[in-house]
């Protein structure tokens, strides 16, 4: 469902700095010549597009999920739950600073 009756410059400055709500993407600009305003939809295609976030927002939502990501593989590797991931190599100070040539 596109935003519609906007001014363009609105427009632009929403493109800019907003993603879709919905899906994370990309938000593009539709300008009417005849009534002279803009729309602005998702440019995923059957995307609902009821509204739209800031960049941030996506990016800091990104960021945390792949830190959780991290912990829950490192958790999976260190019970041996999930053969596919590799149970973390322990190794003593002593080792690591051996193999960094110390």
């Amino acid at each position: 469902m596109p935003i519609t009756n906007l001014e363009p410059a609105e427009a632009r400055q929403i493109v800019r700095t907003r993603r879709c709500s919905d899906c994370w993407e990309t938000l593009q600009e539709h300008y009417d010549d005849r009534i002279r305003t803009s729309s602005i939809s998702c440019i995923t295609p059957g995307c609902p597009c009821r509204g739209h976030v800031s960049i941030e927002f996506v990016e800091n939502a990104l960021a945390e999920s792949r830190l959780k990501r991290r912990e829950v593989e490192r958790i999976l590797g260190e019970t041996g739950a999930v053969a596919w991931i590799p149970k973390p190599v322990h190794r003593s100070e002593k080792a690591i600073l051996a193999e960094l040539g110390y």
